[in-house]
């Protein structure tokens, strides 16, 4: 059994009446407590506001209404900082941003997003890439990947950031179900917190919590 120290150290990220006002009108808010551990996928068909509800949480964009509450700080204009250093995101086409698989690895570095780790080595990277399910030359041209390689990539660079937050917006889009049981099995064995968009039932099981959006039928 945990102490009651260990237990106040557990991530936890509160959602209260969160809105991003792209969703219908019908949705209910999101209202939701993930733990560290936990997973929350967000689901729902296309059109209907999931990635945009996303790009709030992520402090991409302004809420129409409701907070988001992380370790009891609440995310406000002058706590983006603090929670852009707390999280990964995890767009629809991932975000290369080099010529070779190391340099994309090494982007959050080049970049000075990373000030708390060293730059990691060639056998870091290595591991990482393994764990996310891809074996692949540290020198290979990035346009030579395919999606679901590139998709892997990215997930092994935010492996090696060691960001208590994950937020991935269809993140199996481009994987196989070999590729996409991998990273469901990765996000167990991380143990952080993972807020995610999908409308694979597959990955939907596999999620602690399940928040399902609707199409406003006045957009259609």
């Amino acid at each position: 059994m945990q102490s009651e120290s260990s237990q106040d150290q557990i991530d936890t990220l509160v959602f209260n009446q969160l809105r991003s006002g792209f969703e219908a009108q019908s949705d209910t808010s999101l209202s939701a407590c993930i733990k560290q551990g936990q997973h929350l996928a967000i689901s729902g068909v296309s059109g209907c506001g999931k990635s945009s509800l996303l790009q709030v949480i992520a402090g991409l964009k302004a809420p129409q209404s409701g907070s988001v509450t992380f370790n009891n700080q609440l995310i406000d204009v002058k706590a983006l900082d603090l929670w852009r250093q707390s999280i990964c995101y995890f767009p629809q086409q991932a975000v290369m941003g080099g010529e070779c698989v190391r340099d994309v690895l090494h982007l959050p570095w080049r970049l000075k997003a990373i000030t708390y780790l060293p730059l990691p080595n060639d056998d870091l990277c290595l591991s990482a890439l393994s764990q996310a399910g891809i074996t692949v030359l540290l020198d290979k041209p990035i346009d030579t990947l395919s999606g679901g390689e590139k998709q892997r990539v990215a997930i092994a660079r935010g492996i090696l950031m060691q960001r208590k937050v994950w937020l991935m917006d269809e993140p199996t889009s481009a994987l196989d179900p070999a590729g996409r049981d991998k990273i469901i099995q990765l996000l167990v064995e991380l143990s952080i917190i993972c807020i995610s968009v999908s409308h694979d039932p597959v990955w939907l099981k596999g999620a602690t919590q399940v928040h399902t959006m609707h199409l406003d039928k006045e957009r259609m």
